[in-house]
């Protein structure tokens, strides 16, 4: 087998809309791609969607944009309109579906895509990151708010990777008749006052749009007899990973969620939470990661100390056979040590440095201090240097450290205790990711896909 190439290519949707301009307010919300069948190998950590980014103040026309003006960046009256700094573009979609050919079985459908990128971003990547390579892709990327609100201020180009399970677990992807046969890519856009924050006067009529919208990716191409063996159609498997959502919602104290994942090799298992009232609501930020709240007067304004962690298999302490007391930490406001650590160990980024997650960051400490608890790294003693002071709270739990072949919830219950200080009347949300191993089996005869 010789490579003869590694090509670039772009291709356009295939339900290119008037302007080819994407936008959930003007009822353009799906983004359909298709990579043709070809005998090559698709490279998946080339796969990017390319766009012209832009956040629009209600008066804003295709023709005459009109942008915010966060913190007065552009002078004036400041308007204040902006996205979650840690998570960008990515808190613009709602569902990626990714299936083999076109209308052929679908592979993977990641729902809820920003809170899962709410997490799995700030976990794999630190704050010089976020300022430097992140932000260069998607300028509403940053590590503190008022960076990524005035990469907005104008309308700015994107190129951000498809992050699914199936393109972030594989290195590269058959595309022939001896593989995915080709790929359809569906992305369909979240709603607008789920994505920006603004407490403006207009707030309800302010809305974001995706311009010019493409996809690239690159494949290696073969030599000529490699080329000929994969066109002849043949037997054979592909295994792949990929991400599903499910939702709860949680008000008491002492509460034990139970999911069917329906899956046989399972990976790993990671859930954050938010106001239920934050949801679909302008004013606040909808992709936070911050601790359960309690609510007075209808506005969550206190952390519910997080008392106790279980986690479940078919009503056996599994695979953790013990439950993680951390009431005493949440109490004293210290570092819940091992909730941090399970949360890492599910990312597979336990002894990395590469998280903004830190013992500092999840108690609102400074990030950058020397013995004497000064910042350092800054000229001007008045400018923060550290990452902004937000946890990023969340449970997680890897299933299979040991072999990563996963474990087996094909026909299991999956059950998380959580014990806090939640009063009764002051429901969470909780969105539970899983990530498990799929297997794609084809023939001249077909493709199926299973779990």
């Amino acid at each position: 087998m010789t490579i003869i190439s590694q090509d670039k290519n772009e291709i356009l949707p295939i339900n290119m809309p008037a302007n080819n301009e994407f936008s959930f307010a003007k009822g353009a919300s799906l983004i359909n791609f298709i990579i043709p069948q070809s005998p090559t190998l698709l490279l998946t950590k080339t796969l990017k969607l390319n766009a012209k980014l832009r956040v629009n103040r209600s008066t804003s026309t295709f023709s005459t944009p009109v942008f915010p003006n966060n913190i007065g960046n552009k002078g004036g009256a400041a308007y204040s309109l902006r996205m979650n700094s840690r998570v960008g573009v990515n808190a613009l979609f709602d569902t990626i579906t990714i299936s083999q050919g076109q209308g052929g079985n679908v592979m993977e459908s990641l729902r809820n895509v920003g809170r899962l990128m709410a997490l799995t971003k700030r976990l794999t990547h630190n704050q010089a990151q976020y300022d430097g390579e992140l932000n260069g892709k998607d300028p509403s990327l940053a590590s503190r708010d008022n960076i990524g609100a005035v990469g907005v201020n104008t309308e700015v180009f994107v190129s951000i990777p498809i992050e699914t399970g199936l393109t972030m677990g594989n290195e590269s992807l058959p595309l022939g008749v001896n593989g995915l046969r080709g790929c359809e890519i569906q992305i369909q856009l979240r709603n607008d006052k789920d994505v920006l924050i603004t407490s403006e006067a207009d707030a309800n009529s302010v809305y974001y749009s995706l311009v010019d919208c493409s996809l690239c990716y690159d494949t290696l191409a073969f030599d000529a007899s490699t080329t000929e063996m994969m066109e002849r159609p043949a037997t054979g498997e592909l295994e792949y990973n990929s991400w599903a959502s499910q939702y709860q919602v949680i008000n008491a104290s002492d509460t034990q969620l139970n999911l069917s994942f329906g899956t046989s090799k399972t990976l790993s298992v990671i859930a954050n939470t938010i106001p239920t009232t934050s949801i679909n609501n302008i004013a606040q930020d909808g992709f936070s990661t911050d601790n359960f709240k309690n609510q007075t007067g209808g506005v969550y304004n206190a952390d519910a100390t997080l008392d106790k962690v279980v986690f479940i298999k078919d009503s056996m302490r599994v695979p953790l056979d013990y439950e993680i007391e951390c009431k005493e930490q949440s109490t004293e406001d210290r570092p819940r040590v091992e909730v941090i650590d399970e949360l890492k160990s599910a990312m597979n980024v336990g002894g990395s440095s590469m998280t903004l997650v830190s013992l500092n960051t999840e108690n609102q400490l400074k990030t950058k201090v020397n013995l004497n608890g000064d910042e350092v790294a800054s000229l001007d003693p008045a400018v923060n240097v550290e990452a902004q002071a937000k946890p990023v709270f969340g449970l997680g739990i890897n299933q299979d450290s040991l072999t990563k072949v996963g474990r087996n919830f094909s026909s299991s219950i999956f059950g998380l205790r959580i014990e806090s200080s939640l009063n009764g009347s002051s429901p969470n949300s909780v969105n539970v990711f899983t990530l498990s191993k799929n297997k794609l089996t084809y023939s001249p005869q077909g493709i199926s896909v299973s779990s």
